[in-house]
């Protein structure tokens, strides 16, 4: 991997939170990328120390968001990630899994916003791979415990501090939601992630509005509503001051929304201080 790009702008929440990961997999020395792995896996296998991290992009060519393998393909771990809560990532495990068919061993691990794995685990049962399963909340709790458990120094602690400093306040919003984007139908939950996060970055810690049938994610929290992110009735929507609403139905929906939308949002939104 190149030199840490923790903060570097991504072109979606979801590829910067896996970046996050990545980077403390790739960049930390044996002794964290060690004790991470065995957190992840729950046993010690050989060659972790000098294994190979890959970084991919969750909407290019590849099918699997970060790899760690063993230089000798004895085994290989692909990590697969979503920001959703009761989310579906079923298709993109068991790609992962079909994907790393030349290994020895081959782990395919879930990551996601749910407290504990959902149906879409078992979809990899039968495809040749074992499997894992952690939140983004242990995710969490483990970069920010590490530091003091771990005795982390020089790059190692760099590295976690940056993590932690981005996991902490993101992982607190993302769990704001988890009452509220399981309301909407599966295939639109992580694009409603998403265009929070979005929003978040622009003007972080919104006021969420709670109602019988929903939530509404009021940016900036004080003052006068400039962005609202509706979740009501099962459907969502973006509403920008004066510039109409946004139907987020599904990922695709917002993928040709989201430039304009943020854009839009960047405009009227107060600054971040």
């Amino acid at each position: 991997m190149p030199a840490p790009r923790i903060f570097a702008s991504q072109s979606e929440p979801r590829a910067q939170w896996t970046h996050v990961l990545a980077s403390v997999l790739a960049l930390c020395g044996p002794a964290h990328r060690t004790a991470l792995m065995r957190e992840f896996l729950d046993e010690d296998i050989e060659g972790v120390d000098s294994a190979i991290v890959r970084e991919f992009a969750p909407n290019g060519d590849d099918v699997i968001d970060i790899v760690v393998q063993h230089r000798d393909k004895e085994w290989a771990l692909a990590i697969q990630t979503s920001l959703a809560f009761q989310g579906d990532i079923a298709d993109r495990l068991k790609a992962a899994a079909g994907g790393l068919s030349g290994y020895g061993r081959v782990i395919v691990m879930g990551i996601t916003a749910d407290r504990k794995p959902g149906p879409y685990m078992d979809a990899v049962a039968g495809a040749g791979a074992e499997t894992r399963y952690c939140s983004w909340l242990r995710v969490r709790d483990w970069v920010q415990e590490r530091p003091e458990r771990g005795s982390a120094e020089g790059v190692d602690l760099a590295v976690l501090q940056q993590a932690e400093y981005f996991l902490t306040p993101n992982v607190a919003e993302l769990y704001r939601l988890e009452d509220i984007v399981p309301t909407v139908p599966s295939a639109a939950r992580e694009a409603v992630t998403a265009a929070f996060f979005g929003l978040n970055d622009l003007s972080p810690a919104p006021r969420i509005d709670q109602a019988p049938d929903g939530a509404t994610a009021i940016f900036p929290r004080t003052g006068d509503a400039k962005a609202q992110l509706v979740i009501r009735g099962g459907a969502a929507h973006l509403a920008l001051d004066g510039a109409g609403d946004i139907a987020i139905g599904s990922e695709a929906d917002w993928e040709v929304a989201a430039s304009g939308a943020l854009a839009e949002a960047r405009r009227m939104l107060p600054r971040k201080r």
